[in-house]
């Protein structure tokens, strides 16, 4: 969805870098977004980054690729890093999504992901269920079904681009 949102928000932007963190742990994610980008016919350069001693080498490289967007992949460590990461994109001039709705108050531009107050919720109710004496192979798996969207438009400012009405209006949060 998170690539989706990248498009439409900039439909002439084609060449969409994606960073992963660690190539061992998120190959099936790679494939993934490398079929979805084939079929909306969307060039994808990927990019690995074992942590923060990489980031400068791992943005120069974006940069000198001529990616016109960033797509940050999910994680934790990227999670407490956005606001290094989005300090590095602003300065590769590239506009970012990423996974949580705080990295866009960090410095992102787009943040869209799972709403994690609604996350733990579900948490507790599944801890609490165990602990009443619930078997854990009768709990079901489930997807988040509330997802966040948030827009930083100081971001937006700082790269010169004009964030469509259409993706301010979706917005859980606009970021002035």
């Amino acid at each position: 969805r998170r690539l989706h949102l990248l498009h439409e928000t900039f439909p002439t932007r084609r060449r969409i870098a994606v960073l992963f963190h660690s190539r061992s742990r998120n190959t099936p994610t790679d494939q993934a977004v490398q079929t979805v980008a084939q079929k909306a016919g969307i060039e994808i350069q990927s990019f690995y980054t074992s942590g923060p001693g990489e980031y400068e080498a791992t943005f120069h490289a974006i940069r000198s690729s001529g990616a016109d967007a960033l797509q940050i992949a999910g994680g934790p460590i990227f999670a407490n890093d956005a606001p290094r990461l989005a300090e590095l994109a602003l300065k590769a001039g590239v506009p970012t999504i990423c996974e949580w709705r705080d990295m866009a108050r960090n410095g992102c531009l787009i943040g869209y992901g799972p709403d994690r107050a609604a996350l733990q919720r579900r948490v507790a109710d599944f801890v609490a269920r165990l602990l009443r004496g619930a078997s854990a192979s009768e709990m079901p798996i489930e997807d988040p079904a509330k997802f966040e969207l948030a827009v930083n438009l100081r971001t937006a400012r700082s790269l010169a681009i004009d964030v469509p009405t259409t993706l301010l209006v979706q917005a859980d949060e606009v970021i002035e």
